[in-house]
């Protein structure tokens, strides 16, 4: 692994590990007094400004450099974080604390892929890709525990203090990668070809399989007195940092449109098998099933937009496709919980799956095709 490689892994590490307290961002609101309404508007906010936000600060990628894009959003993502420690009682400032938040961490992931790629050989792509996608996941196998229980002993203004100096010292070593010459060359016309819609499709759907399995599963136990999901979190990352840290690189289709076939695979088995299970065991099948899901298909999204796209326009490229994981993971949660509300938990799972199936299954044909049309072309 290069130097530059090692240095935006750990910075990466490190942003996360404060992202990964602020799972626990909602019993802070729930403490100040807010209902569960106020408190689903509140914490969507950091997605929906992913969302609108991610294309711009391609932009910004693009014309500067992603290394000036790490910095912008690790500053404006731990300055964040240090003023939700101060904040009190304030919801306004919360608010705009959890929009800055949202935009600092956007910019930051974005920026974070990019820098994985600048400079290097198009072989190399996907292994880089893969790896930064490792230390997305490793801070929650215990930043989230170290967060509660200072949270309990101190109280959550340290909690997110805590937080804060996680992700501001990831910017030393954002400081300290090596920069890149970049070619001058002419700004090509922009091109969303129809792959790179059908990406973000792609990308659509994982927000909507992330979003239901890691929030909806763990209500299973208010249906099933006799379940405890605690150990599905574990095993999901455990699965996915395997994938993503070894095995993937071992598959003959990894970073290639067939890898899509046993990622949503394991999405749409996980939702049909939570839907059946009845026990703990069970339930770590649905972690194992969603790990294969977690494990696969983003990075290998990541790895097959970043060759896909245009160098000259790369970052605005890869943010329209982020934005539409962002996107699904707005409005997954609104539509599943009201089928929830209509169905029940247990039948909205079943339904989950099969669509998720369905959908994936069209997508990926979809792209494969467009895949083939541009090969024969070129």
């Amino acid at each position: 692994m290069n130097k530059n490689l090692w240095k935006i892994s750990a910075s990466t590490f490190l942003l996360y590990g404060g992202l990964a307290i602020l799972v626990y961002f909602s019993l802070f609101l729930k403490e100040i007094g807010l209902n569960n309404a106020q408190i689903g508007l509140i914490v969507s906010l950091f997605s929906w400004t992913a969302l609108f936000s991610r294309p711009f600060g391609g932009r910004i990628a693009d014309a500067f450099s992603p290394r000036t894009l790490l910095l912008l959003g690790a500053s404006l993502f731990s300055l964040s974080l240090f003023g939700l420690a101060l904040a009190g009682r304030n919801i306004s400032l919360i608010v705009a604390l959890r929009v800055g938040s949202g935009l600092g961490f956007a910019w930051y992931g974005l920026g974070s892929l990019l820098q994985s790629v600048e400079g290097e050989r198009l072989e190399k792509f996907t292994g880089n890709v893969s790896t930064v996608a490792v230390f997305y996941l490793l801070p929650y196998f215990f930043f989230p525990y170290l967060g509660i229980k200072i949270a309990r002993k101190f109280g959550f203004p340290w909690m997110f203090a805590a937080a804060g100096l996680s992700a501001l010292a990831s910017i030393p070593f954002i400081l300290s990668l090596r920069g890149h010459k970049r070619e001058k060359r002419a700004r090509g016309r922009l091109r969303i070809t129809p792959g790179v819609g059908f990406l973000g499709l792609m990308n659509f759907l994982m927000g909507w399989s992330v979003n239901i399995a890691f929030p909806f599963i763990p209500l299973v136990e208010k249906v099933r007195p006799g379940v405890e999901t605690g150990f599905f979190f574990t095993m999901v990352s455990a699965v996915a940092v395997l994938i993503r840290a070894y095995l993937g690189r071992k598959l003959p289709f990894w970073g290639k449109p067939l890898a899509f076939l046993p990622g949503f695979a394991g999405f749409a088995l996980g939702f049909l098998l939570a839907s059946f299970a009845r026990t703990t065991l069970q339930f770590l099948a649905v972690g194992f099933l969603v790990g294969i899901g977690v494990g696969i298909v983003y990075p290998n999204i990541t790895s097959i937009t970043l060759k896909t796209a245009q160098e000259e326009h790369r970052g605005l490229i890869m943010g329209f496709v982020s934005s539409m994981g962002d996107l699904g993971f707005c409005t997954g949660p609104i539509i599943f919980g009201y089928l929830s509300y209509r169905m029940g938990l247990i039948p909205s799972f079943l339904l989950w799956g099969i669509l998720i199936g369905t959908a994936s299954l069209a997508s990926y044909l979809l792209l494969s095709k467009s895949v083939k049309c541009r090969e024969e072309v070129s």
